[in-house]
């Protein structure tokens, strides 16, 4: 199945990859910017990051480590949220700092899973999460 997630939503602005011989290290970092479409009307009278919008930037930066990790035309599907918590808002001018360690699991392969968690740049834990996610490759030309 291909699908374009969130585009045109840039939901990382940078990322940094380490591969482990059982996975990899994640981070990245998105700023919150006052100005962004998808926080115009999200609760009106205290603007605040969704929390939705937190779990596609973990995706993406993850999106990252499958295609430097497995090479390109690799994605990395989404199967299962293990658990998920959200402990502090992301409010315009935060900025969202995501660390994720991934494992690949020796029985099944192309499973993965994240341990996540995100910090406000003040150093507060914003969310934290577990992920089960399918990295597979895929050939473009499925989708003609």
């Amino acid at each position: 199945m291909s699908r374009s997630f969130a585009a045109p939503l840039a939901a990382v602005d940078t990322v940094d990859v380490a591969d482990t011989a059982a996975g990899g290290r994640v981070e990245a970092v998105k700023r919150i910017v006052a100005g962004d479409p998808y926080l115009a009307g999200h609760y009106p009278d205290f603007t605040i990051y969704p929390g939705v919008f937190t779990l596609e930037s973990v995706q993406q930066a993850i999106r990252h480590w499958a295609t430097r990790r497995h090479g390109p035309g690799t994605v990395a599907e989404l199967t299962a949220i293990t658990s998920i918590s959200f402990a502090a808002p992301l409010l315009p001018g935060d900025t969202l700092r995501i660390g994720c360690d991934l494992s690949e699991h020796e029985d099944t392969p192309g499973a993965v899973r994240a341990k996540v968690r995100c910090h406000r740049g003040d150093g507060a834990l914003s969310a934290r999460m577990t992920l089960e996610l399918r990295i597979e490759r895929t050939d473009d030309d499925d989708d003609a």
